[in-house]
């Protein structure tokens, strides 16, 4: 009985000592970190071979699940997936238990800035669109990953590219205290210390860049919260900027503040400036009035002319071939300039036009993208593109302008990453340099691509250079062209085609340094009298 009552009580005393000890749980804690470069690939598995799906920008917090090896395994768009653990910095651990950094006091909101937005089904490309938004709109972002967000706009749900969208509401984040914002006296006020000085929509390296400011610009200090000020320039734009490029400064301002208009009506281009409208997509509906609440009196498809009568808001009215007028819409159009009595063949251009332009040369294909290849002599696209583009950029220093290579070596870039490192620098010109191809051996020549309104005077400015420069291959061309990185681009770009590796005279042309050289000076000469 004794013996029992022992055992009994042993047992009882293990329970007590056991509930002493609190359990744990094995989903207490997550780890996030912060990426320190400037674009950190993203892949399938922990090997630098293994399939890119992606990248993040530098500033962008992730969700470590695990490190091995070198890699970290972390969540991106909805998935796991790897990245280099030599390029992030971790930032501790958050209790799963706490709502997540993304979790907001205040509803997030934002302004599309593109023309028109394409939302999808899912956070990339890749990813089936589902309708698309137009400019200004405002949308509720319901949630971020990696370069993409979640919105919704009326009855519209999807992803879109960050890139497009300009942040409405600051949040708090309701598991950390925010850095608070200090309020500056009116008379505070600075100058740009930087050659370029990017203008962000919020103070964090991962907002939107909305404008550049340059060297010696002075700007209204409005307040400061950390390593970053908000700022107002003389045109009454306000932004943040990093307050290490801000020579900050006390006293009298002299920044003086012009207020907008309230209203400002509709001004019709001189005739010497736009002629003619070209409708750039087929089936564009032409109305009555500029609305789509206005009855649809004709059709129009890609490459028909129209002569230009006024524009108003987002909307163009033309004239019709019966001496009617009517209106289309302003972002499936594009304005042509009609030649100048100043032709750029009858006047030779100085070089000071380019000084301090940010130009981004894109050499198409590379890596696992060859591109075409020609029929003589099986000359590589990828490796002609990198040759010219060298002898563009070499150039273009010599005549001051800042020159940006989207790639230097032979190596794989994706069309999407082309275009963000033009939204980066905020260029002033993106040029993406092919060498054309066709099933037809007697293709030749030159050809100058454009997409929009905000390219054509690029492309017509190069092709004109081009012709001048007498590069040994048939005149060029400016042609409407529907290319992801013209497309997509909101900097004013163009692609030019130099020549047909499948034509063989081309071929050989091509391949000579006389061409090379030529080419190189023609565009040059374009982006110069563009920038006059």
């Amino acid at each position: 009985m004794r013996s029992n009552v022992k055992v009994m009580c042993f047992f009882l005393i293990v329970v007590l000592l056991i509930a002493g000890f609190p359990l744990s749980t094995a989903s207490a804690a997550t780890q996030t970190a912060t990426v320190n470069a400037t674009s950190l690939n993203v892949r399938t598995e922990p090997s630098s071979s293994s399939k890119q799906i992606g990248s993040l920008k530098k500033g962008s917090i992730v969700t470590v699940f695990k490190i091995e090896k070198g890699w970290a395994n972390i969540s991106f768009n909805d998935r796991k997936a790897w990245v280099s653990s030599a390029y992030i910095v971790s930032n501790g651990t958050t209790s799963s238990s706490t709502p997540s950094q993304k979790e907001t006091k205040t509803k997030k909101t934002a302004k599309v800035t593109a023309t028109s937005l394409n939302v999808r089904n899912g956070a990339g490309t890749q990813y089936k669109s589902v309708g698309s938004l137009k400019n200004g709109s405002v949308v509720s972002i319901v949630k971020e990953e990696g370069n993409w967000s979640s919105i919704t706009c009326g009855s519209i749900k999807g992803w879109v590219s960050s890139a497009y969208l300009l942040n409405q509401t600051s949040t708090s984040p309701t598991n950390s205290k925010p850095s608070a914002t200090k309020p500056v006296n009116s008379g505070k006020w600075g100058r740009v210390t930087a050659t370029y000085l990017n203008f962000r929509s919020a103070g964090n390296l991962s907002s939107p860049i909305i404008g550049s400011l340059k060297f010696d610009t002075a700007v209204q200090i409005l307040s400061e919260s950390g390593s970053w000020v908000y700022i107002q320039t003389s045109d009454g734009k306000k932004g943040w900027v990093s307050s290490q490029y801000i020579s900050i400064q006390t006293g009298g301002s002299s920044v003086v503040t012009n207020p907008k208009p309230t209203t400002k009506p509709p001004v019709a281009p001189p005739s010497s400036i736009a002629k003619k409208v070209v409708i750039m997509s087929d089936g564009v509906n032409i109305r009555q009035g500029p609305s789509t609440a206005y009855l649809i009196v004709g059709h129009s498809n890609q490459g028909d002319e129209f002569a230009f009568l006024q524009s108003k808001n987002d909307w163009v009215q033309i004239k019709l071939p019966n001496g009617k007028s009517a209106w289309v819409a302003g972002w499936l159009v594009a304005l042509q300039q009609p030649p100048t009595s100043n032709s750029p063949s009858t006047s030779k251009p100085t070089l000071g036009g380019l000084k301090g332009k940010r130009i981004v040369v894109d050499p198409g294909h590379g890596g696992n993208d060859p591109g075409a290849s020609g029929r003589s002599s099986g000359t590589q696209e990828a490796a002609m593109t990198l040759m010219s583009a060298r002898l563009l950029a070499t150039q273009l220093s010599n005549a001051g302008a800042k020159v940006i290579l989207t790639r230097s070596d032979n190596t794989y870039l994706s069309l999407n990453k082309r275009v963000e490192i033009s939204h980066y620098h905020f260029a002033d010109a993106f040029v993406s340099l092919h060498y054309n191809s066709a099933s037809d051996k007697s293709a030749s020549g030159l050809l100058t691509f454009y997409y929009g309104q905000k390219d054509l005077k690029l492309a017509n400015s190069v092709n004109a250079g081009l012709i001048q420069a007498n590069t040994g291959l048939k005149g060029a061309n400016v042609r409407y062209g529907n290319f992801h990185v013209l497309r997509e681009n909101k900097q004013p770009a163009i692609l030019v085609e130099l020549g047909f590796l499948s034509n063989p005279f081309d071929e050989m042309t091509i391949k000579s340094s006389s061409f090379q050289t030529k080419a190189a000076t023609g565009i040059t000469t374009g982006l110069t009298q563009y920038f006059q």
